[in-house]
């Protein structure tokens, strides 16, 4: 295997100086081939629109995508081509509200060269000491959009999820734990990045987004709200989700516009509710370890101030007459 350490390259000296050498959190995004709802995508967006970013470490993407099977856009003016945006996978130092740093690693799951690209990262990882990596995903479900959004949790150590466990990777051979549950599924880039971090002794943990399937393919906010809570959880950040929880609201209402107008969809709707609600009031425990999301009490008191606010705008009279 080539170096993989030719697959990146710093940006400045004077950024690479400034990222501290303790207590570093690495979040990643990098949709693949499932992004459902587009939630990974939006939360990366939102993360680089929110926060301070400066960028630290460019990847080689001519040796990791096939511009075959993710077609780069291009612009074209009637006459000429005036721009062809390739992708771009890249690790930026990012700062929260708190003005705390962590390590952002977004762009597309790479197509080619995924042991290669781990083998650099965990090298990226040990180079700059950090303590956990917390990674995104979002994915189609049977459930419907009118109750909280379920995330699945995974870590390449249990106790990270809460769970008792040594934290060693198990013998080759060994098998599943008789008491957990095993499943062969098609892996993402992320999966074998956690499972090589955990043989090199690095912690790192993600979460996946359960969005109705019926939205894999439209813009769910939701579906990135609840992961970027979940990470500001997991990676003890401040991230400012306010902003997105109102594109989710407006997202929600105008779905319901929608719903409302189609007796089909609201059919649908209704049996996955029905489904849903019968598997929550059950008593049998899902084997997967699953989390709901639920507003933060930051949040709710935010929501709850702005909608104050808007009223007062009217003055005391007008509330009077309501």
């Amino acid at each position: 295997m080539r170096d993989p350490r030719d697959l990146y390259r710093f940006e400045s000296s004077e950024v690479l100086q400034a990222v501290p050498r303790t207590g570093l959190t690495l979040v990643h995004a990098l949709p693949g081939m499932v992004d459902a709802g587009g939630a990974c995508r939006i939360a990366a967006e939102y993360l680089r629109d929110e926060l301070r970013t400066l960028p630290l470490v460019t990847f080689d993407t001519d040796e990791l995508i096939d511009y075959r099977g993710a077609r780069p856009q291009a612009t074209f003016d009637g006459t000429s081509y005036t721009e062809v945006s390739l992708p771009e996978l890249t690790l930026s130092l990012m700062y929260d509200e708190a003005d705390r740093p962590f390590l952002f690693l977004a762009g597309p799951e790479p197509d080619l060269q995924w042991v290669r690209l781990t083998e650099a990262l965990i090298d990226l990882v040990e180079y700059f000491e950090v303590e956990r990596v917390v990674g995104m995903q979002a994915v189609p479900m049977a459930v419907p959009h009118t109750r909280p959004i379920g995330l699945f949790a995974h870590a390449n150590d249990p106790e990270l999820l809460g769970r008792p466990g040594s934290g060693a990777t198990p013998a080759p051979g060994t098998g599943p734990d008789p008491d957990g549950v095993e499943l062969v599924l098609p892996a993402a880039f992320s999966a074998l990045l956690e499972h090589r971090l955990g043989r090199a002794g690095h912690p790192a943990m993600g979460y996946a987004a359960q969005v109705p399937h019926y939205l894999t393919r439209t813009d769910f906010p939701a579906g990135a709200l609840a992961l970027l809570r979940r990470v500001s959880e997991a990676a003890e950040l401040d991230l400012p989700l306010v902003h997105l929880g109102d594109l989710t609201d407006a997202a929600a209402a105008a779905l319901q516009a929608t719903v409302e107008q189609n007796a089909e969809v609201r059919q649908i709707v209704a049996a996955l509710e029905e489904q849903y609600d019968a598997v929550a009031n059950s008593d049998g425990d899902s084997p997967l370890a699953t989390t709901m999301d639920l507003p933060t009490a930051d949040e709710i008191g935010e929501h709850f101030e702005r909608f104050l606010a808007d009223h007062d705008q009217g003055g005391p009279e007008d509330l009077r007459g309501r």
